[in-house]
């Protein structure tokens, strides 16, 4: 794996050698990101309670690009946090890029996890994957906290990434993580100063992506596969090397987007069966609207035999207003089960909310 890393840096070196960039102009910042808010009425089982809340995301992203005498792209991208947050600038990262295909190199998500598709949504920050707002109470203890099918056992610590250049609709993806404690800025840790030689944290991880994506006719269709692999620092009673797969797909016709994924990890534990999680959804745009459902499941039986189990429904829409200005209102259900009475949650929760981006 080594020599494969040392390969792809070998191919940069050589075409930034390949010409002198005397006439490139000098890499200047512009700004982009996003703005989300969610006016949220939840009804959950908890204490029967029932909440109303006004909920906030935004990143504001420093971004620049400079192309080389020599036809190479070389960009910097830095995301800002738009609110006071222990991980205020969560991606940051240099790329080069040109026929040898990209190379990212920082704080920024893995291949498989930028490659993956999965169930559309039609409400923005939201969806039964990953959504930028959760609103259930997570029962303490409860293995659980989301739907996910995307790789994420890396997030955003430093790591080197190569895509090779699509053929035939494929693109191959490969990331290279040294450690979860290296550097985010410097010598800090991943996500804050985190020590090194830690029980049970993975380290060496190497993650390999797949897509292909193409038209045919009226059809537009996309699929992925993605592999982690790693190694702890130290060995951890109960831990294990982490290992997880993910698959997805996308299928999209006359305003119907259809799709789905698959994921499964052993979270670098021993268990009694390993995480599994899968979605499904549809969405449908018509005009300045976009409506959809969806459904996520996911289960993981621990050792001694207690399981968990969380399943998320989505009903909602957008309507566009105007370029980068969106209104959205959606349902959700989501359902904590456990074969342990005391980790168990059901919410039913009303939203509406706008979505910017710039």
């Amino acid at each position: 794996m080594k020599k494969i890393l040392l390969g792809t840096s070998a191919i940069v070196a050589a075409g930034l050698l390949a010409a002198p960039a005397n006439a490139a102009e000098k890499i200047k910042l512009g700004l982009g990101g996003y703005y989300q808010t969610a006016f949220v009425l939840i009804d959950e089982d908890v204490e029967n309670t029932r909440t109303d809340s006004l909920k906030q995301e935004g990143e504001i992203h420093f971004l620049g690009e400079t192309t080389l005498d020599n036809g190479i792209k070389v960009g910097v991208n830095v995301q800002l946090e738009a609110y006071t947050t222990s991980d205020q600038v969560d991606e940051h990262y240099v790329y080069f890029e040109g026929g040898f295909g990209r190379v990212n190199l920082g704080a920024e998500n893995s291949a498989p996890y930028l490659m993956h598709y999965s169930a559309p949504s039609a409400v923005a920050g939201h969806g039964v994957d990953s959504p930028n707002f959760f609103h259930a109470s997570r029962p303490v203890g409860h293995a659980l906290g989301s739907n996910v099918t995307y790789l994420n056992t890396t997030s955003d610590a430093n790591k080197l990434t190569y895509f090779t250049p699509r053929f035939s609709g494929f693109q191959l993806g490969l990331s290279y993580t040294p450690s979860l404690a290296g550097g985010r800025g410097g010598s800090s840790g991943a996500y804050g100063n985190l020590s090194d030689n830690v029980a049970g944290r993975q380290e060496k991880i190497v993650e390999v992506g797949a897509n292909y994506v193409n038209t045919f006719g009226a059809f537009n269709v996309a699929a992925s596969a993605g592999y982690t692999g790693g190694s702890q620092e130290v060995d951890m009673v109960g831990g294990d090397d982490v290992e997880a797969w993910s698959l997805g797909a996308n299928v999209g016709y006359a305003g119907f987007t259809f799709g789905g994924a698959y994921m499964t990890s052993n979270q670098g534990l021993q268990l009694e069966d390993d995480l599994e999680q899968w979605n499904a959804g549809l969405t449908y745009g018509f005009g300045p609207y976009k409506v959809g459902v969806a459904y996520g499941y996911g289960s993981q039986t621990m050792l001694g035999g207690r399981e968990d189990e969380l399943a998320t429904l989505e009903v909602g829409g957008t309507y566009a207003m105007g370029p980068g200005v969106n209104l959205m209102a959606g349902y959700y259900n989501i359902d904590f089960d456990s074969t342990d009475s005391t980790l168990r949650n059901t919410a039913d929760v009303f939203m509406v909310g706008t979505a910017l981006s710039f």
